[in-house]
Formats: C-alpha cells, sequence, structure tokens
C-alpha cells in the first residue's frame, strides 16, 4: 500500500475542515433563539409571565387549582378550548377576562387578581406593553390546550 504525501493528503484534509465548519455553523444555527416576535418567542414570554402571576393558583401548567385553600377553585386552563366544544381558542375574552378592568358578567365574581391594573401600577407599563404581556400570556395558553 502506498503512503499518500502531505500535498495529496490536503484536499481530504480541507473538505474534512469545510465539513467539520458546516456542522458547527449548524449546531449554532439551530441553538440560537427563535426571532424576537415569534411564536415560540411569544409562548416561552408567556410562560415565564404564568409561573410568575399564575402558577400559583391555576398550577403549573394551568392545569388546575394549586391551592386547596382557595374557596374558588381556579379554572383548568389547559382546558379552555376542549371545555367549550370548541375549536377556535377565545382569544379577546381570555384577554379581558386577565385585564379584569373591564368587567365580564358572565363570569360571575371576581377572584382573580384584576392583572392590568397590577401590570400598570405595580410595574408601571404602557397600555401597549400591558397589552403585549397579555398577549404573551394567551399565547402560552393556547400553547397548553389539551
Amino acid at each position: 500500500m502506498k503512503k499518500l504525501t502531505v500535498k495529496e493528503k490536503l484536499p481530504g484534509f480541507i473538505g474534512l475542515l469545510a465539513l467539520i465548519f458546516t456542522l458547527g455553523a449548524f449546531m449554532i444555527s439551530c441553538e440560537s433563539k427563535p426571532p424576537e416576535n415569534s411564536r415560540a418567542t411569544q409562548i416561552t414570554k408567556g410562560k415565564a409571565h404564568f409561573d410568575q402571576y399564575c402558577a400559583s393558583c391555576h398550577s403549573e401548567g394551568g392545569a388546575g387549582p394549586a391551592a386547596d385553600t382557595l374557596e374558588v377553585k381556579p379554572a383548568d386552563l389547559s382546558q379552555i378550548i376542549s371545555r367549550r366544544k370548541s375549536k377556535e381558542f377565545p382569544v379577546m375574552e381570555i384577554a379581558r377576562y386577565i385585564d379584569g378592568r373591564q368587567f365580564v358578567a358572565a363570569h360571575g365574581t371576581r377572584e382573580m387578581p384584576i392583572w392590568g391594573e397590577v401590570f400598570s401600577q405595580q410595574e408601571e407599563l404602557s397600555e401597549t406593553e400591558i397589552k403585549g404581556k397579555l398577549g404573551e400570556l394567551i399565547a402560552y395558553l393556547i400553547s397548553i390546550q389539551e
């Protein structure tokens, strides 16, 4: 068997390096974050909001009461669509309910905090920022529907 010279090995070596760099670039691009306004980013931010504001009552994942001490049991938020026997998520209705600044009589008494006020006062968010946060929460709620 003939031994290859360095000059003969070089094209194969360069090809191998090119393959390694291409795979490395592909791996990095696969691990990069989705665009700022993508649905995936909205869901990620919405989950963070949910974990901070909602999970203490609705449980992690929104599937029901996290605390047995609550007089009125929080809704199972993973069943919004299936309980309505609908194929569409009621975005505006849920947004108004979470916001809470506009009373929705059909929901009966108000046990849940009025998050629109909390966001505007506690965090001093503008109306646009409040709507953005509500949109992110709703994106997350849509993502957990069973």
